[in-house]
C-alpha cells in the first residue's frame, strides 16, 4: 500500500472529541500517527493527514472539503522553532521531511488520551464557522503589519508584511492576496470588527500597486 492509500484511509474523528484541543498539538499527534503507519513525514502527507483526522479544524474557510495547507505548515513551524523552548515539539525541515522526537511522542500521548475522554464536552454558543472566523481574525490581528499600524508605524509596513497578513508570500500570485484580502474584509464585516475592517481597508489602498497585476 502506498502513502497516499494509507494517508486516504485515515479516519476523521468526532469534532466533539478535539474541538478544546489547540492546533499545534493536533498537527504532532498527526506527525506522530503517520510515523507509526510507516508514512513519510512529507508536509504534503501532514498536511492531508491533518485535514483527515481533524477536518473542522484544518479546513479552509469557505471551502470546508479542503485542506488550509497555510494554517498546517505554521503549526509545523510554531511546533519546531527554536525561539520557544515550550515548542520543541518536532525536528525536521519542509524541504526534507519532519522527526518525531520523544518531546513529539510525549505531547502525541497527552492528545490522544484528550480524544479518547469519554467526558461530555460542555456545548460552545458559538459555530463552527464563526470559531473559524474567529481565529483566523485573531492571526490577522497577531500579525506585523496589524501591530505596526495600530502603533502609528504604518510607513513601516513592508510588502512582506501585507502578505503574511494575507496568509501568503512574496512569491503568491496577486489574484491569492487579492482573494485573501477580499475574505478578510468579509470576516471582519460578519463579526462586525470594524476596528480590523479599516485597517484592511488602508492596506489594500496602501499597496494597490502592488496588489494589481500591472506589470511596473
Amino acid at each position: 500500500m502506498t502513502d497516499k492509500e494509507k494517508v486516504e484511509k485515515l479516519k476523521s474523528f468526532d469534532p466533539a472529541k478535539y474541538n478544546s484541543i489547540d492546533l499545534d498539538r493536533l498537527v504532532i499527534y498527526t506527525v506522530t500517527k503517520l510515523g507509526e503507519y510507516k508514512i513519510e513525514l512529507s508536509l504534503e502527507n501532514i498536511i492531508v493527514g491533518a485535514f483527515k483526522l481533524f477536518p473542522k479544524k484544518f479546513s479552509l474557510a469557505g471551502y470546508p472539503e479542503f485542506p488550509d495547507a497555510t494554517r498546517i505548515e505554521k503549526s509545523l513551524w510554531r511546533c519546531k522553532t527554536k525561539k520557544s523552548r515550550k515548542k520543541q515539539w518536532i525536528g525536521g525541515k519542509t524541504p526534507h521531511g519532519y522527526l518525531i522526537t520523544d518531546e513529539s511522542r510525549t505531547i502525541s500521548s497527552q492528545t490522544e488520551a484528550e480524544l479518547s475522554d469519554s467526558m461530555p464536552k460542555k456545548p460552545k454558543k458559538t459555530s463552527t464557522k464563526t470559531r473559524r472566523t474567529e481565529s483566523i481574525l485573531k492571526e490577522t490581528t497577531n500579525s506585523s503589519a496589524y501591530i505596526k499600524y495600530i502603533n502609528g508605524k504604518s510607513d513601516s509596513i513592508t510588502e512582506a508584511d501585507l502578505c503574511y497578513l494575507l496568509q501568503g508570500t512574496l512569491d503568491s500570485t496577486r489574484e491569492t492576496l487579492r482573494e485573501n484580502l477580499v475574505s478578510l474584509k468579509k470576516f471582519a464585516e460578519e463579526l462586525e470588527r470594524k476596528d480590523i475592517f479599516k485597517v484592511l481597508c488602508w492596506l489594500e489602498e496602501h499597496f494597490k500597486d502592488f496588489l494589481s497585476d500591472k506589470i511596473k
